[in-house]
């Protein structure tokens, strides 16, 4: 038995980036095909082909789940030319590279499936996505918005409706100043530099993304929303309600894109420095460095879905900073790789390509900025940064810095995880830390969890004495697969 066999059987579930199909069901090619599209319109997945379920154990094998490509290689050939009836036609390589040998008679197979970067792919005339577990077909309204969630639509280079007379501001100016334009008037610079366009009758109409960047007030001049909302909570992750206990009235960021950078990281930055004070008196001191903050604020503005009828919200509570962006992570960024691989291209490129030419520009180079605020957060002993979203968020993208110093145990914890292991569990986790309490080891993962360090992996059947833990920020998939290589 090969490693990749061994990997199989070791997944004591299905989850939304790995999936099992056996070929001895009738409408097991139908069901293979909906899934792969669902998977590269998500964030991508692997199925390996000739394993039945974790929780289906009838096979002849002494596992009871292997039964081989050979059990239809009829279907196993359809599949390969189903795949071509998918539209657009996505870059999978068939026959399938990564393979495993069970016995000269019983091999498996797993196809791997990228995320597609720019247009949702269907499959007779449907588009589905991925879900924990399962597929979600898409109605046509949802696959507009998230078209725009996902960056496919971009929002930032569509005509507006405003005056071009309310984008010649101080702002403007720097911008104009900075770049040397010489044009007499800003509808000819704005025209010259893309920021605006004809229309079908030729008449010349400023793009969305010359409001961001110029006009004083872009909020109230477009029907979505622009602005960035922070809030002060006096609650934790261990004693949340429903209903926390806000301090004092939010904050409400209005403003051209650069301005707001600058003040929403003003305005955080001095609220950290300042503390919260609660109602017991007790002021809480935060830790966190000041340049995760920066970078996660102009992520947050650049990179956020401008279609989204929804601000960015900025909540501070006692234990770390959530920073909720409209909009899900763009082309080939994932959960798992963000801060690792680079991105293909900006969800607004238009925008971001403009805000560097101001004379003190933010720094908009996403991948070195979240792979900066990694390292500063870890020399400050602090919990790496967190990125929630779709499935567990509907169309946002969110950014959790602790306000906690790590223990020991999650460095040994998170070395173990880097170092090739892909699961962890209770047992493991007493035998590199030292900890010999389980029930201590049992209340740190449910805390590493929570916050969102781990992915908890339960079985089918339910019971303790399977679940495992993998690092939820780490290149799962790709581990899996180079692992998975004979």
């Amino acid at each position: 038995m090969d490693d990749f066999i061994k990997w199989c059987l070791d997944i004591p579930t299905e989850t939304r980036k790995i999936e099992f199909k056996r070929l001895g069901e009738k409408k097991v090619v139908k069901k293979i095909i909906e899934t792969v599209v669902a998977m590269a319109n998500t964030d991508g997945g692997i199925i390996v082909l000739g394993v039945d379920d974790p929780d289906k154990k009838t096979g002849k094998t002494p596992d009871g789940r292997i039964f081989g490509i050979e059990e239809n290689f009829e279907r196993f050939d359809e599949i390969g030319l189903e795949l071509k009836n998918i539209t657009p036609n996505i870059p999978i390589n068939w026959p399938p590279e990564i393979k495993g040998e069970y016995s000269d008679d019983i091999s498996v197979v797993g196809l791997v499936i990228p995320k597609v970067t720019e247009a949702f792919c269907s499959y007779k005339n449907h588009v589905f996505v991925r879900l924990e577990k399962g597929n979600k077909t898409l109605s046509p309204v949802e696959i507009i918005n998230l078209s725009y969630a996902k960056g496919f639509f971009k929002s930032d280079s569509e005509l507006v409706d405003v005056d071009f007379e309310l984008l010649d501001t101080p702002y403007y100016e720097d911008w104009k100043n900075s770049r040397g334009l010489t044009g007499k008037t800003i509808e000819d610079n704005l025209y010259q530099t893309g920021l605006a366009k004809k229309d079908s009758k030729g008449e010349l109409i400023p793009k969305k993304a010359s409001v961001l960047l110029f006009a004083n007030y872009p909020n109230d001049l477009l029907p979505e929303k622009t602005s960035i909302k922070i809030s002060q909570y006096e609650v934790t992750l261990q004693r949340f309600s429903e209903t926390p206990n806000m301090i004092g009235v939010p904050k409400i960021i209005n403003g051209p894109v650069i301005q707001q950078i600058r003040d929403a990281q003003d305005y955080v930055l001095t609220l950290l420095r300042t503390g919260i004070r609660l109602s017991s008196g007790f002021l809480t001191q935060y830790q966190i460095p000041e340049r995760p903050v920066k970078e996660a604020i102009t992520n947050a503005v650049i990179h956020r879905d401008y279609h989204s009828k929804r601000d960015i919200e900025i909540r501070l509570f006692e234990d770390r900073i959530e920073i909720d962006s409209p909009g899900l992570l763009p082309y080939n960024i994932t959960p798992e790789n963000i801060g690792f691989v680079r991105a293909d291209d900006y969800r607004n490129d238009l925008l971001v390509k403009h805000l560097r030419e101001f004379p003190v520009p933010p720094n908009l180079d996403q991948n070195e900025g979240v792979r900066a605020m990694r390292a500063e957060m870890k020399r400050a002993q602090l919990y790496p940064p967190i990125y929630w979203t779709y499935p567990n968020l509907k169309d946002s993208v969110q950014v959790i810095l602790f306000n906690e110093s790590i223990p020991s145990e999650w460095e040994k914890v998170e070395d173990y995880l880097q170092s090739g292991n892909v699961f962890i569990t209770n047992a493991i986790v007493r035998k590199i830390t030292g900890v010999k309490d389980s029930p201590v080891v049992s209340r740190l993962l449910s805390q590493w969890t929570n916050k969102g360090l781990l992915v908890k992996v339960i079985p089918l059947g339910g019971g303790k004495k399977g679940v495992k833990y993998f690092l939820k920020l780490n290149q799962q998939q790709e581990t899996l697969f180079e692992n998975s290589h004979d």
